[in-house]
This record gives structure tokens, C-alpha cells and sequence, in this order.
């Protein structure tokens, strides 16, 4: 009976879409950090990413509400839907930290980080397509335990950098901006394991 269900399938196109627009802006936001200066180029290409992806979200949402039989769960579908957009945001807040703050420079651990971010949302993007077939649940857990591997990863450098950050505070202004900044790109990096996170119950769910 399942079976012959017929089943709207775009929403795994809108998924996969909107996966590949935050890995963009992840690439966008390391080019950012990798090679600093003002004005950036890959700010406004963040920021029409982040709108790309506030526009993929709300016409999968308006599909959702408009469709009888979807592949997955409701819930589930929605939930991942705004994790994804989530994912965008915190990179679009990371890269707006630089103007707000006036930073001036980068650091080896800024550098760091947005290339595990970037990583992580590479494991995103690869899964994405991977839901649309049965079968496929031990590679989709696989990429999912490489994002909880790089998370860990993430939170162990960050704590590093914030370790050294308040060892000789010279300038606590400083001190402040790149805690914060540091702190933002680490939940940027926790967004990311929150959608692995729902993926693995997704995966569930279908065994």
C-alpha cells in the first residue's frame, strides 16, 4: 500500500538545495576569514545566500502545507527545513560579526574553524541526496558520525582559543570581540550537528 502511494518527491530537491546553498555560504565565509580585509566582497554574497536560503526554507514549508502525502515525516521535514535555514543564519551572524566589531584581522583558530565548518556542511550537503533512496541508511550514519567527529573537534579548538585569548589579556576589548566571535562560529558549527542530529532519527524512523 505504501507503495502505491504516490509520494511528492521535490522535497528532497528542496533539501538538497538548500543544503548546497548553506555549504556556499560556508565557502564564502572561510574565503572571508582566510583573507581578511575591508570592504569584503564575500559579505554580501553571504548575506544574498542567506536570502536564497530564506526563500528555499519558505517555499518548501509552503509545499508542505499544501501537500497531502509527503516522503517524511511532517515533523520531520520541517525540522530539518529550519535546521538547514538555522545553519545560515549563524553563518550570516559570523560574517556580520567583522563589521560590527570592527575587526581588523584574522587568527590560525578563526582560520580553523570555518574550514571544520565548511567541512561539516560538506557531510551535510552529501547526505541530502542520499534520503530520497531506501538502503542508504549506514552511509547517511556514517557522514552524520564524521559531523559529530568534527564537532568535537571544533569545540576542542575553540576552548583552546579562548584558553590563550584570556591568558594575557592586553586589550579586553579585544578580548570581548573574539570571544563572541569565536562563540558565534562555534554555534554556526553546533547548527550543523543539530541536522545530523535530526537526520539520524530520521534514519531511524525508516528501519
Amino acid at each position: 500500500m505504501f507503495h502505491l502511494i504516490p509520494r511528492e518527491l521535490v522535497f528532497f530537491d528542496l533539501l538538497t538545495a538548500a543544503m548546497q546553498n548553506a555549504l556556499q555560504a560556508a565557502r564564502e565565509l572561510r574565503d572571508m576569514v582566510e583573507d581578511y580585509h575591508v570592504p569584503s566582497p564575500q559579505l554580501q554574497r553571504i548575506r544574498d545566500l542567506e536570502h536564497e536560503g530564506d526563500r528555499i526554507t519558505h517555499e518548501l514549508l509552503d509545499r508542505l502545507d499544501r501537500t497531502f502525502v509527503v516522503p517524511l515525516d511532517r515533523e520531520d521535514l520541517h525540522a530539518l527545513a529550519d535546521g538547514i535555514d538555522d545553519i545560515v543564519d549563524s553563518l550570516n551572524m559570523v560574517a556580520e560579526h567583522f563589521i560590527l566589531y570592527r575587526i581588523a584581522n584574522t587568527t590560525k583558530e578563526a582560520v580553523s574553524l570555518t574550514r571544520i565548518l565548511v567541512r561539516c556542511c560538506e557531510e551535510l550537503a552529501a547526505v541530502m541526496p542520499l534520503l530520497q533512496t531506501r538502503g542508504n541508511s549506514a552511509e547517511i550514519d556514517r557522514h552524520c558520525i564524521e559531523i559529530n567527529r568534527l564537532e568535537n573537534m571544533a569545540d576542542k579548538l575553540a576552548q583552546d582559543a579562548l584558553t590563550e585569548l584570556f591568558r594575557a589579556p592586553d586589550d579586553l576589548l579585544a578580548v570581548i570581540k573574539w570571544k563572541e566571535f569565536y562563540e558565534a562560529l562555534e554555534n554556526a558549527i553546533d547548527q550543523t550537528e543539530n541536522v545530523a542530529d535530526l537526520l539520524k532519527g530520521v534514519v531511524l524512523k525508516a528501519l
